[in-house]
């Protein structure tokens, strides 16, 4: 008998010991997937649907039609030259991409059509939020053409004509991507019932605008030189001869290319050469006349440019050269430094182009589990150095990106960086992991031992242990139970308690079903043909939209959860 007694003690101190270690990795944050868990026979079949269950649509086809609705709205300003009304739309529709981003990622809808056309709405609203600077742009360039005009300013006006010319290019170009995706977008809205009609109809509005520039800049084109002769016809003691060339007229990032000339004039001579229309630099010739400016090339984006020399009213003819990309190579090493028992990540690195070109003033992002971290700018040398702080226990990734917006350069990322913070947590949770697994043993053997005493004594018949369920709480009590939950919290906090009493009331009249360790759609699927099924199912799509979407609880949530709470632990009583 003491040693029945000693084997059941080590059996119930071995269980206390799982149970521990059970709790112990309970406290690990669960990530709610929506994709395993949308297996309800509530849902819509999942093939048919582009993996959007009726749940999910509820959430994102409101944003998703709001981010259609503005398109139109925002393109029209745009093209009355309403700038101010495009601002403010252009802010609307970035709140409505941000929250339907977010929407994408908290559902895990990576696989969906809405994350589909999440992503080609990103790409639209970087192409109107570009249309509005770049109109904005040309916009100025018109009064700027009159002020030069009035001034005589040669050489500024030559700039407006070649900057009216590269933002047609640009203009031009972001239409072509802004249209391409008119068919996509479209297609998979229409599926889900979406009014498509404002975001077809902005496409329209682009290509008028676009034509509106080409007619402006068609125009310029005649006027402009037109405006320049009739200056310099009114130069007193004639033009200046000048001369100028580009050697060589193509290169790559960190060539030197020489932009000489001559003027016909006195040493000292002032030149302003230009490039793409904007002012590049400022020399002065020698005592033969001529200048020389070596340009390295650095932050210009790939393709051909247009470069002149000015002197006074003077101006030379135009000069063609080419940069052509290189391919980048970002390098990245990590140093984990504890301070004050916070640990930090010192991340460093180079920037650098084919044939071991350092790539200069660059910007370099350090990403942390995916996400920007810290964002830093290329020394002289190509290196970058940023820390990033505060980092949790366990494991993390760290990479470093290079967006090469401006720059003759393709896209690159460094290697990924795995890092292991070291959790008081997780050394406990190992410790008691290797400490049950050997209980577990130990107890094995125990039982083995005790089966074998037992099948040689002779067997007592023992009748089955009657398993007595709760009963279900009546009406006042669960009003009563209802109330104190929801007191002095908010709606969230109100209508996550509800929910997880509600999962200990049905778990303790459910043994067996372990419903703690399911989640909410997993519990509304096993109740689904119960009574309370369909009420159940409300409660558990309210706590979810406010649990896991983001959303602010109104009144009407809470009295449908505290009505459904009610119901369904009190067994469909009234």
């Amino acid at each position: 008998m003491t040693s029945v007694r000693r084997e059941w003690l080590v059996s119930l101190a071995l269980v206390v010991f799982v149970l521990t270690l059970a709790g112990l990795f309970a406290l690990q944050p669960l990530l709610y997937t929506a994709k395993t868990a949308s297996t309800s026979s509530y849902h819509e079949d999942l093939p048919l649907t582009g993996n959007l269950t009726r749940t999910d649509g509820a959430l994102v086809l409101p944003e998703w039609a709001t981010s259609l609705n503005l398109t139109g709205p925002l393109v029209l300003d745009i093209k009355l030259g309403d700038f101010e009304s495009a601002n403010r739309t252009l802010q609307q529709y970035l709140r409505s991409g941000q929250s339907l981003s977010g929407l994408v990622v908290k559902l895990d809808m990576s696989d969906t059509d809405a994350a589909a056309f999440q992503r080609d709405n990103q790409a639209n609203i970087q192409a109107l939020q570009q249309l509005l600077n770049q109109t904005g742009e040309f916009d100025q360039l018109q009064s700027l053409q009159v002020q030069y005009r009035e001034s005589g300013d040669t050489a500024m006006l030559k700039s407006v004509q070649l900057q009216g010319e590269e933002l047609r290019k640009k203009v031009q170009a972001n239409y072509q991507g802004y249209a391409s995706r008119q068919e996509r977008v479209v297609n998979v809205s229409q599926k889900y019932g979406q009014n498509t009609s404002a975001y077809e109809q902005s496409v329209l509005d682009f290509a008028a605008v676009v034509a509106a520039i080409e007619a402006t800049q068609d125009e310029r084109a005649t006027s402009v030189p037109v405006a320049i002769r009739a200056i310099q016809d009114r130069q007193s003691g004639g033009l200046p001869a000048i001369t100028f060339q580009v050697v060589p007229d193509h290169g790559v990032y960190g060539d030197r290319l020489s932009m000489a000339g001559t003027v016909r004039g006195p040493a000292g001579t002032q030149v302003t050469i230009f490039s793409d229309g904007k002012p590049l630099a400022g020399v002065a010739t020698g005592d033969d006349g001529g200048f020389d400016f070596p340009y390295r090339v650095g932050e210009i984006e790939a393709g051909r440019h247009t470069a002149y020399a000015a002197a006074g009213v003077a101006l030379s003819d135009e000069q063609s050269f080419t940069i052509t990309k290189l391919n980048s190579t970002l390098a990245l090493a990590v140093n984990l430094v504890e301070v004050n028992g916070s640990w930090r990540a010192v991340c460093t690195g180079n920037l650098t182009a084919e044939g071991d070109r350092p790539v200069v003033d660059a910007p370099v992002q350090v990403l942390l589990d995916g996400k920007r971290a810290a964002q830093m700018t290329t020394n002289g040398n190509g290196s970058y150095r940023a820390t990033v702080q505060n980092l949790t226990g366990g494991t993390h990734m760290l990479k470093a990106r290079f967006d090469p917006a401006g720059f003759p350069l393709n896209r690159s990322e460094s290697a990924p960086v795995t890092v292991e913070i070291p959790s008081i947590l997780g050394l406990l949770a190992l410790l008691l992991y290797a400490l049950g697994i050997g209980g577990a043993a130990i107890g094995a053997v125990l039982y083995l031992r005790r089966r074998r005493t037992a099948a040689t004594a002779p067997h007592e018949r023992r009748e089955e242990p009657v398993v007595e369920l709760p009963p279900a709480p009546t009406v006042e009590e669960a009003t009563g139970a209802a109330t104190l939950l929801a007191e002095g919290v908010d709606g969230r906090e109100a209508i996550t308690r509800l929910y997880r009493r509600l999962v200990r009331e049905l778990d303790a009249r459910n043994p067996g079903c372990h419903l703690r360790s399911k989640t909410p759609r997993e519990i509304a699927d096993r109740f689904a043909a119960a009574p309370c099924g369909v009420r159940l199912t409300d409660l558990v799509g309210v706590h979810e939209r406010i649990r896991y979407a983001g959303r602010e609880p109104t009144e009407e949530d809470i009295r449908r959860v505290r009505e459904d709470f009610i119901y369904v632990i009190t067994e469909g009583r009234q």
